[in-house]
């Protein structure tokens, strides 16, 4: 018996000892698989430069689990459309612009395939799109789901990403107007002219469209609204050109650009109701903090000009 406790407690003591020896966080915690980074979030936004020939979007693919791959992951990834289909139908009303995909031959793939590299966790896969050819007006979506891999399992769940492409450049994005609107014959009856104002890239790298006072529209909405905006197009000299979009009875305009400051000092006249009217004001991009606001103020306050 004696015999028969001491080799009991012996193995025990083994047992105990190769337990010792496993050190965690050299094996997985957790079971590798391969998913496509943001499908959990069903859609990821991509931004496209307007003004690039060709902008590049990617899509990435990672490897879950709690240690670095060993070797080389190759992942197959490939279109799917009909997600961006299923989403029109379950998620947007039957009134609601639809999202499109892109046309054939103005986006390519530059390779065939994502590998992840050994020892890390993500691959990217890019995407070349000609961003000239996609209308400011639409609703542009791609859609990705994975096809194959050479090691380890595909995700069973949130296969599927969506990426929305939004058009920019150096110049869109969202502002604020700080102005006054007089009308040409009577200039001391003036309007406060504040507002948001969302600048969206058009045509190229230079332009952007705004709408003019309380008629801005949302992409995707149903009430465009083609008889209030007008481009605004930066010279090499920094001095803006004003055009009218589709039905605006813009009469003249012009005006000065300060990258610096990212603000426009900007002037234009137009017909309203039979009305000729002038607006004047600067249009300044979204400050970040209080600070930035404060700056922004005071610098509008020295250079605003009382000609009008």
């Amino acid at each position: 018996m004696k015999r028969i406790a001491f080799f009991s407690i012996t193995l025990l003591l083994a047992c105990m000892a190769g337990c010792d020896n496993k050190i965690p966080m050299e094996e997985n915690l957790w079971p590798e698989t391969v998913y496509l980074v943001g499908a959990k979030d069903k859609i990821i936004n991509r931004d496209l430069n307007i003004g690039y020939e060709k902008d590049t979007i990617y899509a990435s693919v990672a490897i879950s689990g709690s240690l670095p791959t060993k070797e080389d992951i190759t992942v197959t990834i490939e279109e799917f459309p009909s997600g961006i289909e299923s989403y029109n139908q379950k998620e947007l009303g039957s009134d609601d612009i639809k999202y499109r995909t892109l046309t054939n031959g103005i986006y390519s793939f530059p390779q065939e395939n994502v590998v992840v590299k050994k020892g890390e966790t993500y691959g990217t896969y890019p995407v070349h799109i000609d961003p000239s050819t996609l209308h400011i007006d639409s609703l542009y979506m791609m859609a990705f789901k994975l096809s194959g891999t050479s090691r380890f399992e595909l995700a069973k769940e949130d296969t599927v990403v969506l990426i929305r492409l939004n058009l920019m450049n150096d110049y869109s994005g969202l502002y604020y107007m700080d102005g006054v609107i007089k009308p040409a014959d009577n200039p001391k009856d003036s309007v406060i002219y504040k507002s948001p104002r969302t600048l969206q890239a058009v045509v190229d790298g230079n332009t952007v469209r705004m709408y003019h006072q309380k008629n801005e529209w949302s992409k995707g909405a149903t009430d465009y609204r083609p008889d209030y905006c007008f481009n605004i197009t930066v010279n090499p000299d920094n001095s803006v050109t004003l055009k009218s979009w589709d039905k605006f009875n813009l009469v003249s305009g012009g005006g000065k650009y300060y990258p610096e400051m990212e603000v426009y000092d900007l002037w234009y006249t137009f017909k309203e109701d039979g009305m000729l009217k002038k607006t004047r004001g600067f249009v300044y991009k979204e400050r970040k903090n209080d600070d930035e606001v404060r700056k922004i103020n005071d610098w509008m306050e020295e250079n605003r000009k009382y000609d009008y």
